[in-house]
């Protein structure tokens, strides 16, 4: 059986069983296939196509016009088995029930959009908006065919914001911020002047710590919305606006700890003692606020330098779970400071520092950093 692959996105095409037969239909018959598919029932009366088409001919050359590219469509896109993709009696036109076919305009105005939770189903069905419905076609004296052709594509635009409005939602929600921005941005070229896009682009750039692109999005945001639509942001995302410039100031103002180390990539923990003798060089922390006495005497042990009396022998274990103690206090305590661990000789961390490092660097976010 025969496959038929139908596209009117970014002009007609016509792919029947991989061969491109779009040459050999004109405009008009394009216009007729897309007029009965457009129909819920898949079936439209000869006087109705002539009334889009060829309203300002005479009946016999409007009738003559039908029935010759009714003839070039049958002629063209048919099956092995000599059936035909339209069914042609004294009134109707449809389309064969029996004709293998795929149309990216039905796939898009199908879609239960609303219901569709798969990020790569929508991409696909994103996949399928290529350009304008009939664009660059070009078809003379039929007004009411053009005007047709408009408002598809005002209800076809609307269909792709709600599509891009999905993928944004979904990727929001599922951490995927790099894919989530880029919708965003083709969205709004569409939909400027949507708060809930504004608000979903401020809040990831607030979680990425991006003070500076937040201020200048919501600027340009609220510079948009007075200058074009004559109003300001709503109150919430002023709210919003109004808190990430406190969390700016804030971070501004938060205490830096830095730190320079060697590393050693072939000393088990190397990484791990070099920062606790840099952090013991510092003088700038109060081992009580952050370990036990017990904790403080294992890391003496694997670092002599501490302030504590170091036993004869301890577990790794007990030295590692008491330096991640440690430097989570550091970030994330009451008295919680940013820090910043710079290698002096860029040699990569020991495995078991490495293992250590990506705890904590999920523990404790952006206030850790590994250089």
């Amino acid at each position: 059986m025969s496959m038929l692959y139908i596209t009117f996105m970014g002009g007609p095409r016509f792919l029947l069983d991989g061969l491109d037969v779009s040459d050999q239909l004109s405009g008009k018959a394009a216009a007729i296939i897309a007029l009965v598919l457009m129909k819920e029932t898949r079936q439209m009366r000869r006087s109705d196509i002539i009334s889009f088409l060829w309203s300002e001919s005479s009946d016999d050359a409007a009738k003559y016009n039908l029935r010759f590219n009714l003839w070039q469509i049958k002629k063209t896109l048919v099956q092995a088995d000599g059936e035909s993709f339209l069914l042609v009696s004294k009134d109707l036109i449809r389309v064969n029930p029996s004709f293998s076919f795929l149309c990216d305009i039905s796939e898009i105005e199908q879609a239960q959009l609303e219901a569709m939770d798969s990020i790569a189903e929508l991409k696909r069905l994103l996949s399928l908006f290529r350009g304008d419905f009939f664009e660059n076609c070009s078809l003379h004296n039929c007004e009411n065919f053009l005007e047709y052709i408009i408002q598809r594509r005002y209800y076809l635009e609307n269909r792709k914001l709600v599509v891009y409005h999905r993928l944004i939602r979904l990727t929001y929600e599922n951490a995927l911020d790099d894919d989530c921005l880029q919708f965003m941005s083709a969205c709004e070229e569409i939909d400027p002047y949507n708060e809930d896009i504004a608000r979903i682009r401020l809040e990831i750039l607030i979680r990425r710590s991006a003070w500076r692109d937040a201020a200048q999005y919501y600027q340009t945001f609220y510079s948009r919305l007075v200058r074009d639509v004559g109003a300001e942001p709503s109150p919430e995302l002023q709210e919003l606006s109004r808190q990430f410039h406190l969390q700016k100031t804030k971070d501004a103002e938060e205490r830096v700890l830095r730190l320079e180390v060697c590393t050693i990539p072939s000393l088990p923990g190397g990484w791990m003692s070099q920062v606790l003798k840099a952090l013991c060089q510092s003088g700038k922390i109060t081992w009580s606020d952050y370990l036990t006495e017990q904790q403080l005497s294992d890391l003496a042990y694997f670092q002599p330098i501490l302030p504590a009396q170091a036993p004869a022998s301890v577990p790794m274990v007990r030295i590692a779970e008491a330096f991640m103690d440690l430097i989570t206090g550091l970030c994330t305590g009451k008295r919680a400071c940013r820090l910043e661990i710079h290698s002096l000789n860029g040699a990569p961390l020991d495995a078991l520092s490495q293992d250590v490092a990506e705890v904590l660097q999920k523990k404790c976010g952006h206030k850790l950093v590994i250089l």
